[in-house]
């Protein structure tokens, strides 16, 4: 650092471009998942300051400690848990590339690269936030006057009902939405922006009382748009209306739908949720109606994800309320049975008479 000012290794700033573009064109990353990492990379250029990646080890406070207070935009609160995770990961998958890539970092330790981890700050555990079949349903209700505003909210609805991401959303023609049979043609060759480039049939959610409010946008987006035109419809800006000429996706598609998911909100008077707890939604609907493994599993493809891992991971923690209701509807609703005292008699001379099976082996 030189007169309180950050002095970046040039050596560093060159592995993380070679680094990054071996994520892009090696390991074909999506580009949006490129651009994460590449925000990401920046924190760890700032933390290393001059230093070299080779001694990185000896770096205080260590990266993890040094993002829990690291802003890259001057803003005062601290990263966001989820971005410091990520921040994290790539920081070990730098690393990790980093000891195979030159021979000059093989110093570094693995056992050190596993430790950059966030530290559990308390002990109380976060519920990740998601939208409810009763607020979603009050969502399809609220008043939409404007053709922004039906889209918006045919928008949200069908957030929920598909578990889409929106960066697929916004990049969807109408030809790849089949809401008479509740298919949606996650392809990328019809031009859907996936992530990971992934392809895939996904299905809708049968609510009726959602379904409905698709069903009422596409009649009225068809009536001046053909199937070569998005779903989610670009709109003249000085009158408002369908645009049935704009047939190529933007990079601001997705800030428009976030922006005017906030201001319609707001105006019928409905808490705001982001795109994405809308298909956080979308699997606790699911999980909540899954009776066996392979429900699950379907929940878990629909969402596009490889493994119920990820979906366990990032998508399915449930609330306390929820747990319990679950729970207690295992065993008749929570309530003991009239003959507990002697089921539990039963039970005990059940393991009476095994411990003696053992015994007598």
């Amino acid at each position: 650092m030189q007169n309180g000012k950050k002095m970046i290794n040039k050596k560093n700033w060159k592995l993380t471009k070679i680094y990054l573009n071996d994520r892009l064109h090696v390991d074909q990353i999506s580009l949006g998942s490129w651009k994460i990492e590449e925000s990401c990379i920046r924190y760890l250029l700032e933390w290393a300051d001059d230093v070299s990646f080779a001694k990185a080890s000896s770096i205080s406070p260590t990266f993890p400690e040094y993002m829990r207070s690291a802003r890259l935009d001057g803003k005062s609160e601290p990263v966001s848990p989820a971005h410091t995770k990520k921040v994290l990961a790539t920081a070990r998958r730098f690393f990790l590339w980093l000891i195979d890539y030159d021979r000059e970092y093989r110093t570094i330790k693995l056992a050190w690269i596993n430790k950059i981890k966030a530290k559990r700050l308390n002990d109380i555990p976060q519920t990740k936030e998601y939208v409810t079949l009763e607020e979603i349903i009050r969502i399809a209700n609220a008043p939409a006057e404007t053709v922004m505003e039906r889209r918006i909210r045919a928008s949200a609805v069908f957030w929920y009902l598909s578990g889409i991401r929106i960066g697929a959303f916004v990049s969807l023609p109408i030809k790849a939405i089949d809401l008479e049979n509740r298919f949606v043609y996650q392809y990328t060759s019809m031009g859907v922006h996936t992530k990971n480039s992934k392809s895939a049939k996904t299905i809708l959610f049968p609510i009726p009382e959602l379904i409905k409010v698709c069903l009422d946008w596409d009649q009225e987006l068809k009536k001046v748009i053909s199937g070569e035109g998005f779903w989610f419809a670009p709109l003249y800006p000085e009158t408002g209306e369908i645009n049935p000429n704009c047939t190529e996706p933007n990079d601001t598609r997705v800030m428009i739908a976030r922006k005017n998911l906030k201001e319609w909100l707001e105006k019928v008077e409905l808490p705001y949720h982001s795109p994405h707890k809308l298909r956080h939604g979308h699997v606790h609907y699911g999980q909540a109606h899954s009776k066996t493994q392979e429900d699950y599993k379907a929940i878990s493809q629909n969402v596009m994800h490889s493994t119920t891992g990820i979906t366990d991971q990032f998508y399915s923690n449930i609330d306390d309320d929820m747990k319990k209701n679950r729970i207690d509807s295992m065993f008749g609703g929570g309530q003991l049975p009239e003959n507990s005292d002697q089921d539990f008699e039963e039970f005990r001379q059940f393991l009476a008479w095994k411990n003696q099976k053992v015994n007598l082996k």
